[in-house]
C-alpha cells in the first residue's frame, strides 16, 4: 500500500509539473502572439494564389506575409470558395511556427455584387512547441473533409517565401523574359514567382519557382513530372547560367 501511494504521489506531482510547463509554453507563446499583433513596422509581401499553391478554389488564395530584417512573424492566407471564406494565420518566432488562428465563415449574395458581412461559424486554434501541438482548441464544425497539417503546410509555403524575403536579391534579378543563347526560340518568362515557358512550337506551360541560395527549382503546375532542379552558376541583369541537376545540361539565357 505504502509504494502504491508513492508511485500515485509520484504521478501526480510529474503531471503538475507537465502541466504548469505546458501553461508557461503557452503563455509566452500568447506573449509574443500579442507583440506580433502590436507591430506597425513589419515590411510586407503579397503572394498570388499560383505563387504558392496547386490549389485553386472558385475565387482563388491569397498570402499575406509580415516580417522584419529577414525574420517571418506573421502569415495571413485567405482563400474563398462558393459563400465562403478560409482564413489561417500562422505566427512565428525565430521562424519557427508556434501559433495557428483559422476560421470559417460565410457570406450571403443579396444582389448587385452585394454580400452580407462574413459570418464565423468555425475556430480552429493551435499551439506549438518544437514543431509539436501542445494545444488545440476548436469552436464550432468545420466544412473540410480532412484535417490539415499546419506544420507541413508552413514547411510548403517557406522555400517560396524565402525566395522573396532571404534571396531578394536574386528574386530581382529573375524578374523579366529570359532567352535562351544557343536557340533563340527557347525562353521563358518570370513575373512574381511564375514563369511561363515558350519555344518553337508555340508549346507553352506554367511554373512555379523558388531559390534556396544555391538552386533554382521549376515546379509544373499541370505535369509534376517536369518538374527542375537547376544549379544558379551565374545570374546578373543581363545573364543567367544554369546546369540541369538531372540531365547535367548547361543553360545559357540572356535578358531581353
Amino acid at each position: 500500500m505504502k509504494t502504491l501511494l508513492i508511485l500515485f504521489l509520484a504521478t501526480t506531482f510529474s503531471f503538475n509539473a507537465y502541466a504548469q510547463s505546458i501553461q508557461g509554453d503557452i503563455e509566452e507563446i500568447r506573449k509574443q502572439f500579442k507583440w506580433i499583433n502590436s507591430q506597425k513596422d513589419f515590411e510586407k509581401f503579397y503572394f498570388e494564389n499560383d505563387e504558392f499553391t496547386d490549389q485553386t478554389p472558385s475565387e482563388g488564395c491569397e498570402m499575406e506575409i509580415y516580417y522584419k530584417k529577414g525574420n517571418i512573424y506573421k502569415i495571413i492566407e485567405s482563400c474563398g470558395g462558393a459563400n465562403r471564406i478560409y482564413t489561417t494565420e500562422f505566427y512565428l518566432k525565430n521562424n519557427k511556427l508556434i501559433f495557428v488562428y483559422a476560421n470559417e465563415s460565410e457570406y450571403t449574395r443579396i444582389g448587385n455584387g452585394n454580400v452580407t458581412d462574413p459570418e464565423v461559424y468555425y475556430e480552429n486554434r493551435i499551439y506549438y512547441k518544437d514543431g509539436k501541438i501542445i494545444r488545440h482548441l476548436e469552436k464550432g464544425a468545420s466544412t473540410i473533409d480532412k484535417p490539415i497539417d499546419y506544420q507541413k503546410l508552413y514547411n510548403e509555403y517557406q522555400k517560396t517565401i524565402n525566395t522573396k524575403v532571404r534571396y531578394e536579391k536574386q528574386y530581382n534579378l529573375l524578374q523579366g523574359t529570359w532567352i535562351n543563347t544557343d536557340d533563340i526560340d527557347d525562353w521563358f518568362h518570370i513575373t512574381g514567382l511564375k514563369a511561363i515557358h515558350y519555344n518553337k512550337e508555340n508549346y507553352r506551360k506554367t511554373s512555379r519557382i523558388w531559390l534556396d541560395g544555391r538552386y533554382l527549382w521549376m515546379h509544373n503546375t499541370e505535369y509534376k513530372e517536369e518538374d527542375g532542379k537547376f544549379e544558379v552558376l551565374e545570374l546578373t541583369a543581363e545573364k543567367l547560367e544554369l546546369q540541369n541537376k538531372l540531365s547535367g545540361e548547361l543553360l545559357v539565357y540572356k535578358k531581353k
